[in-house]
């Protein structure tokens, strides 16, 4: 054999973004490289947890893939026939979609159905496309039902499936091996996480339906999420954190999570101080108190309780956030892994989550309101001296180009967003600048803004 041609075939991703934080940083260049990189290779004519191993369409790792495709490309066309062979995979009888779809073998993990209806938000809230999502509302109603008749009629906590034939993953962590399911939620037959992400998918899919003209259910859905963060904070609130399970049965030592106080807070279970205190402790190179740590996968989600708290707090976590995958760098890798847990797939599309990062949250372009009819910039400049990003927007029937630009010059920063249609036009939305002293204002039918702020 003289030689070995070999032909790359994966889905037409047309990357729009680009990052660029000079090369003083070129470690975040690396990641974002790595990030399109393993996505993209777990695309195909399906989303792919990952291009060797299993190559499956699971619904939690789709989510993620899918915001991590809009903000690159902007491109929901692999996310829309994702949600719809999820959907598809439904079964009535049971209440739930399969854990990934297509497939010649049925799964059941409920959790991944209540992250489907999550996609089927996403997708609302970043392409305002109501006639699509209006045909899954009827089976994410028989989903989130499905739930709703697991609720214990004395806690108000819906508990955890009395089916073998349903697995209730939460996350790969060290400490739940080997199915991935937190101890003390086996143990007292309630999961936090099961009811707070419940809650969670409720007040997500609640704005769907009021935007849609549905505004009786969306109040029902509204009224039961709130009465499941009640009941949450009755007995899986110790006073000081969150329990894994039911806390008047709390093992001190292992039954506290990351991923507890995190969807206390995503979920809306944790607000105001307490929220920013139990997302401070959890995510705390070393305490007091030991906490078993998100995956990779769930990581993103630890960023995104981590961004709501607010304050100084993302900006104080944010370069240390980034060891695992920096060591991955380090050790030669050119895609990321699934976890740290199996060693399994050296490509696993759920770990690109720098590209939502980069842009989302440090460029800080983010829409405002479905579709982009309003758009939100919050520029983390504490975080990087130089920064230049481009973040693909779309508005109906077309899309456009955000370019964030910002440099240090002596005691202040330079910041300047500018608006380009891909068709060459300008663009005129409403956007809410929040500055980094945290207060905000709301300028109309801005295409380009100039700021001048404080570098300290």
């Amino acid at each position: 054999m003289k030689r070995i041609d070999i032909t790359t075939t994966k889905y037409p991703l047309q990357v729009l973004a680009d990052f660029d934080v000079g090369s003083a940083n070129n470690v975040y260049q690396q990641m974002w490289t790595t990030s399109i990189r393993t996505l993209s290779n777990c695309m195909h004519d399906c989303y792919e947890d990952c291009p060797f191993y299993e190559q499956l369409q699971y619904a939690m790792d789709t989510r993620s893939s899918a915001l991590f495709t809009y903000c690159c490309a902007g491109d929901d066309r692999l996310a829309r026939q994702a949600i719809i062979q999820l959907h598809n995979s439904y079964s009535p009888e049971v209440g739930l979609t399969a854990s990934r779809a297509p497939a010649h073998q049925l799964q059941l993990i409920p959790h991944f159905s209540l992250f489907w209806i999550c996609m089927i938000s996403d997708h609302f809230g970043y392409f305002n496309d109501a006639k699509f999502v209006r045909q899954f509302l009827p089976v994410c109603d028989g989903v989130l039902d499905s739930f709703a008749r697991r609720i214990d009629s004395t806690l108000g906590l819906i508990h955890l499936s009395d089916s073998s034939e349903q697995w209730d993953f939460v996350d790969w962590a060290d400490s739940w091996k080997p199915l991935g399911i937190p101890p003390a939620a086996v143990r007292t037959g309630f999961a936090s996480f099961t009811n707070m992400l419940y809650a969670y998918t409720l007040k997500r899919i609640s704005e769907v339906l009021l935007s849609v003209g549905r505004p009786g259910v969306a109040e029902e859905y509204q009224l039961r999420a709130d009465a499941t963060l009640l009941a949450l904070k009755v007995h899986c609130f110790d006073g000081h954190l969150f329990t894994d399970g039911l806390a008047s049965d709390a093992d001190c030592d292992n039954d506290y999570s990351q991923h507890g106080q995190v969807w206390a807070v995503l979920s809306g279970a944790a607000t105001g101080d307490l929220a920013y205190d139990i997302i401070s402790e959890c995510t705390a190179v070393s305490g007091s108190k030991s906490f078993t740590a998100t995956s990779t996968a769930m990581s993103f989600y630890t960023l995104r309780a981590i961004s709501m708290v607010g304050g100084s707090l993302y900006d104080e976590r944010f370069h240390k956030f980034w060891g695992s995958w920096k060591e991955q760098l380090s050790n030669g890798l050119t895609t990321w892994l699934e976890d740290t847990v199996s060693q399994r797939s050296d490509c696993h599309a759920w770990g690109s989550s720098p590209i939502y990062e980069f842009t989302t949250e440090v460029a800080g372009v983010r829409m405002g309101t479905a579709g982009w009819k309003t758009m939100t910039f919050h520029p983390r400049v504490g975080l990087f001296p130089t920064l230049d990003v481009k973040v693909p927007f779309g508005l109906p029937g077309s899309s456009g180009i955000a370019h964030v630009h910002w440099e240090s010059e002596g005691s202040t920063i330079k910041v300047s967003l500018s608006l380009k249609m891909n068709t060459g036009d300008s663009a005129s939305i409403p956007i809410r600048v929040v500055f980094p002293d945290g207060h905000e204002e709301m300028i109309d039918g801005a295409e380009n803004i100039e700021l001048t702020l404080n570098a300290n």
